[in-house]
């Protein structure tokens, strides 16, 4: 079992590979552009070129005695989501990665079908243990000041046949690459019935849309990205029959280990260890389906002081739960 947290190209790369690895991190998700950076830093414009980039970045990432596991395409690649000019061009750029990761050897790509980031869809913090600020939703105050909305706005229909178009062309390339699709759910999970926010509909919300996903291209490449924080806040479910539910199809291709307080239309991100999850209890349902892949650090509350003393806190709450589940 291992686990998993992010490192950016961007700023000391080797200071946070050699403290991931201190605080025992075993693996890394590194994020790619949806374009060329400045100086083809990251190129992905070719099948070659990528599996040289791909190559490079494992072999740093394992030179600090850690696993390049995850690639996350998870901001930006709008031209897709909307279905704009050009998003064939974005597309064979996911593609290029996607072939340049399976020759790597690097398994996951983790996506979102969300054109708004997080944070602005998101009302006022509010203070939580020892004056830590906890990220929060409630839709009542969100109306007050919502997201300016995008435009045009997208139907459900538009989106999902968004997404087919999307998938139809990725996932066979991912299947002959050995590479997992992981999508992530919409933040927050807005259920049917509930108006859009900033004007694009939700169509990773709930289990039924996933398993419509799933439909599309049916395929152990075309996976979800198990964020057990936005599973908790859908209204309605239960965290650990979803976790035996997706996992005993094999959907469940990464971990979101997070915990909240609350589901849509409120809720809060809280410290891992108190929430309304038993993560004691979901470790151990993640472990009776069987699954083995990487358990990620998400959403957590700021502390006040310490910038890394959450990232810490929760490796060492993470590897007990694995120690005292998994063994």
């Amino acid at each position: 079992m291992l686990i998993q947290d992010k490192a950016s190209w961007d700023g000391d790369l080797k200071q946070r590979l050699r403290l991931l690895k201190t605080l025992g991190v075993d693996c890394v998700a590194m994020d790619i552009p949806d374009g060329l950076r400045p100086g083809n830093a990251i190129d992905l414009s070719t099948p070659e070129s990528a599996r040289l980039f791909f190559q490079r970045a494992k072999s740093t990432v394992a030179s600090h005695g850690l696993e390049l596991r995850t690639v996350l395409a998870t901001s930006g690649f709008d031209e897709i989501k909307r279905g704009l000019p050009g998003r064939d061009g974005k597309i064979q750029w996911l593609l290029n990665a996607i072939i340049g990761m399976g020759a790597a050897g690097i398994p996951i790509l983790a996506y979102n079908f969300k054109l708004l980031n997080s944070k602005l869809l998101r009302s006022a913090p509010v203070r939580g243990r020892g004056g830590a600020e906890y990220i929060s939703f409630d839709y009542e105050e969100y109306l007050k000041k919502p997201a300016p909305p995008i435009d045009p706005p997208l139907s459900e229909q538009q989106m999902w046949d968004n997404l087919a178009y999307f998938l139809r062309a990725v996932v066979p390339v991912a299947q002959d690459a050995d590479v997992r699709l992981a999508l992530h759910p919409d933040d927050p999970p807005v259920p049917y019935g509930t108006p859009a926010l900033a004007g694009a509909a939700h169509i990773a919300s709930n289990f039924d849309q996933y398993r419509q996903i799933f439909d599309v291209v049916p395929s152990h490449s075309n996976g979800m990205l198990f964020c057990q924080g936005c599973v908790t806040e859908m209204k309605g479910v239960n965290v650990y029959e979803a976790i035996r539910e997706m996992g005993s199809i094999g959907k469940i291709v990464m971990v979101h280990f997070r915990n909240v307080r609350g589901e849509f239309p409120r809720f809060q991100e809280t410290f891992v260890d108190e929430g309304d999850v038993d993560m004691f209890r979901a470790m151990q349902a993640y472990r009776d389906v069987g699954f083995n892949g990487p358990f990620s650090l998400d959403h957590s509350p700021t502390f006040p002081e310490a910038d890394v003393a959450n990232t810490a806190f929760v490796v060492g709450y993470l590897r007990g739960l694995i120690q005292a589940v998994y063994r």
